[in-house]
C-alpha cells in the first residue's frame, strides 16, 4: 500500500506529525520542485531533438531534398550524367526505408496520408527517372526532357509540412522551435532542398520562367534567417564552420539569379545557363553532415546533463532532510525513513537508469513500473525510451542493410560490391592469392523488357540473381550494380585458369529460358573477367578491364565470355 502513495500525500503526513519538520521539509519540496522544473525543460530540448519522429523527418528530407533526390534528379536532367541516375535510385530507395519506419512509429490520420501523399510522389519520380534515360538516349534536350518528366510536387510537400506539423504538435508548441538546434537544421534543410532554394533553382534553369526568382530569393531569405538562428544558440568551431560553409554556397546561388535571368533574356541555352551558373555544393553538404552530428553529439551531453541534476537533486535532498532530524531526531527519522525508501532510492536508481539509457544501454530492468505515483509514472517513462532505443537501434540497422541490398533481387548493389572488391583484393594482397572479377550484362533483355512488360523484365532480374547465387560457392560474392547488370567476385582461385569454371557456368545458367506466365524468356548472358594480380593490382583497373572485356564479348557474338587482356588465358566459347 505504501508503495502506491503519492509523494504530496508523503509530504502531508510528515508535515502532520511536526510542524516545524513540515516546513523544512516544504523547502526542500520546493527546492525540488524547481530543480524538477529545470530537468523537464532540459529534457524538453532533449525530446525535441532526440524524439524518432523528429529524427526521422529530418533524414527524410536530407534523402529527398538538398543533396538528395530531386537534386540529383534535376542534375540528371540538365547534365545527362548516366551515374546520378544511381544515386536517385538509392535516394529514393532511402526515402522509401524511412517512411516505412515512420509508420511502425504509431501515426495520425493526418500523418498516414501525407506519407501515401509522399510515397505516390516518390512512385511517381522513379517512373520519371527511367523515362528520363529513355528521353537522353533519344538525344532529347534537357528543356524536353522536363516537360515529359514534369511532376506535380504539391502532394509531397502538403504531406512534408503536414510531419512537421504533427511533430511540433506533439512537443507541445505551435510554431518551429528556434531554440532547439535538432528543429533549426531540419528547418535549414527544408529551405534548401525540396521545394525549397534547390528545387526552385533547378527548375529555373530548365523552364526559364522569370517569375521563379523571387521564389528562390524567399527561400534564401528563409536559410539567412535559420543560420541567424542557429548562431544564436552558441555553436562550437565545427557549426560556425559548417554554417560558414552552407552561408557562402547559398550566397553563390543567390549571386547566379541576376545572372540566370541575363542568359533568359538573351535567349542563352539551359546547357548554357548550367555550365554558366554551376555551384560546387560538396562544402554546404559537408555543413549540412556536420551539423546533423554536432547536433547529435550535443543531444548525448544534454541527456547527461539532465542525470546530473536528477544526481544534484537526489544529493540535496537528504541535506535537508538530516537538517529536519536536528529539530526532531524521531519525526524526522521517520521522515528520512519514508524518503530514502519511497523517494529517494526511487530518484536515484531512476538516475542510473538515466544515465545508462543515455549511452543507448538497453539491457536493463525498469522497476516500480506497476505503482500508481509518480514514481510508476517516472519508471513507464523510462521503459518507453527503453523501448524507443530498441526500435531505433533496430530501425538503423534495417536502414543500413536497405541501404547496401538491391532490393528487387536481394542481392548487394553496387556500393556493397565496391566496398568487397576492395576487402578482397587487400585479402589477396596479404595472402598472396588470386581473385577474379567478372562483369555480366543480359543480352537480349530489352527485348524481353519491351514485349512482355517491366513485370516480365523484373521477374528475369530476380530469377537470373536466383542463378547466380546458387552457382557461386561460399567464398564468392554476387552483387546487382544496376539495370541488367551483374557482377561476381570470385575469390581463392589458383591461377587465371580457374576463373574459367565461373564464367561457363554463368553463361550456361543465363542460356537457360526464364518462365514468365505462359512464355518461355530467352535472354543470354555476356561476361567480362579480369584477374588479380595478374591484368590489374587495384580496384578501379581492375573494374575497368573487366568491363573491357565484357564488351569484348559483346562483340564477339553475345552469350559468351572473355578475359581481360592478353594475360589471362584465351577463353573458348561454351558449347552452343
Amino acid at each position: 500500500m505504501l508503495k502506491n502513495l503519492r509523494l504530496r500525500t508523503i509530504n502531508l503526513m510528515v508535515s502532520g506529525l511536526i510542524g516545524m519538520a513540515g516546513v523544512g521539509l516544504a523547502f526542500v519540496l520546493a527546492f525540488t520542485v524547481q530543480n524538477v522544473q529545470t530537468i523537464e525543460a532540459s529534457w524538453y530540448n532533449y525530446q525535441a531533438d532526440r524524439s524518432d519522429k523528429a529524427r526521422l523527418e529530418s533524414v527524410l528530407r536530407a534523402a529527398v531534398g538538398y543533396g538528395g533526390m530531386i537534386h540529383e534528379f534535376k542534375n540528371y536532367v540538365l547534365r545527362h550524367e548516366e551515374n546520378r541516375m544511381d544515386r536517385v535510385q538509392a535516394n529514393i530507395g532511402a526515402a522509401r526505408a524511412i517512411i516505412d519506419q515512420y509508420r511502425s512509429l504509431g501515426l495520425s490520420q493526418a500523418e498516414t496520408v501525407a506519407l501515401e501523399d509522399i510515397s505516390t510522389i516518390l512512385n511517381k519520380y522513379d517512373q520519371a527517372l527511367f523515362k528520363t534515360r529513355d528521353l537522353i538516349l533519344a538525344k532529347q534536350t534537357p528543356r524536353d526532357i522536363d516537360t515529359q518528366v514534369k511532376i506535380d510536387d504539391t502532394a509531397a510537400l502538403r504531406g512534408l509540412k503536414t510531419l512537421h506539423t504533427e511533430i511540433l504538435r506533439r512537443a507541445g508548441v505551435e510554431k518551429s522551435d528556434d531554440t532547439v538546434k535538432g528543429r533549426v537544421a531540419a528547418d535549414l534543410r527544408a529551405a534548401l532542398g525540396y521545394g525549397g532554394m534547390i528545387h526552385e533553382y533547378k527548375n529555373l534553369i530548365l523552364r526559364h520562367d522569370l517569375p521563379r526568382v523571387t521564389k528562390i530569393r524567399s527561400h534564401i531569405s528563409q536559410i539567412e534567417q535559420k543560420i541567424t538562428a542557429y548562431r544564436k544558440l552558441g555553436p562550437n568551431t565545427a557549426e560556425k564552420i559548417a554554417l560558414d560553409d552552407i552561408e557562402t554556397t547559398v550566397a553563390q546561388y543567390k549571386g547566379n539569379l541576376d545572372s540566370i535571368s541575363e542568359l533568359i533574356k538573351a535567349s542563352a541555352s539551359v546547357a548554357e545557363i548550367d555550365k554558366t551558373v554551376k555551384v560546387d555544393d560538396s562544402a554546404a553538404l559537408r555543413g549540412l553532415r556536420t551539423l546533423d552530428k554536432e547536433v547529435a553529439l550535443q543531444v548525448d551531453i544534454l541527456s547527461r546533463t539532465v542525470g546530473d541534476d536528477l544526481t544534484f537533486l537526489v544529493t540535496v535532498v537528504p541535506i535537508f532532510t538530516w537538517i529536519s532530524l536536528g529539530i526532531i531526531v524521531l519525526t524526522v527519522g521517520t521522515s528520512v525513513w519514508i524518503f530514502q525508501v519511497y523517494v529517494i532510492r526511487p530518484i536515484s536508481t531512476a538516475t542510473t537508469l538515466m544515465n545508462l539509457l543515455a549511452t543507448d544501454e538497453t539491457g536493463i530492468s525498469i522497476q516500480g513500473m506497476e505503482q500508481k505515483n509518480e514514481i510508476g509514472q517516472m519508471a513507464r517513462a523510462l521503459e518507453t525510451f527503453r523501448q524507443n532505443i530498441i526500435s531505433r537501434k533496430a530501425a538503423e540497422s534495417e536502414i543500413l542493410e536497405m541501404a547496401y541490398t538491391d532490393p528487387l533481387t536481394g542481392l548487394d548493389n553496387r556500393k556493397r560490391f565496391e566496398e568487397h572488391l576492395v576487402e578482397a583484393i587487400n585479402m589477396a594482397n596479404r595472402t598472396g592469392g588470386n581473385i577474379a572479377c567478372l562483369m555480366i550484362d543480359l543480352d537480349k533483355f530489352k527485348p524481353v523488357n519491351d514485349t512482355y512488360g517491366h513485370a516480365a523484365g523484373d521477374e528475369v532480374l530476380k530469377v537470373v540473381g536466383q542463378r547466380l547465387a546458387l552457382i557461386s560457392r561460399d567464398t564468392d560474392f554476387v552483387a546487382r550494380l544496376g539495370g541488367d547488370e551483374f557482377a561476381m567476385i570470385a575469390t581463392a582461385i589458383e591461377d587465371a585458369i580457374n576463373a574459367e569454371l565461373p564464367a561457363k557456368r554463368i553463361v550456361d545458367q543465363l542460356s537457360l529460358p526464364v518462365y514468365f506466365e505462359d512464355n518461355d524468356l530467352k535472354i543470354g548472358g555476356s561476361v567480362g573477367v579480369a584477374i588479380f594480380p595478374r591484368d590489374a593490382d587495384n580496384p578501379n583497373d581492375l573494374l575497368k578491364l573487366a568491363d573491357d572485356a565484357l564488351y569484348a564479348a559483346k562483340d564477339a557474338g553475345r552469350n559468351t565470355f572473355r578475359f581481360a587482356k592478353a594475360k589471362s588465358p584465351k577463353a573458348t566459347p561454351p558449347a552452343k
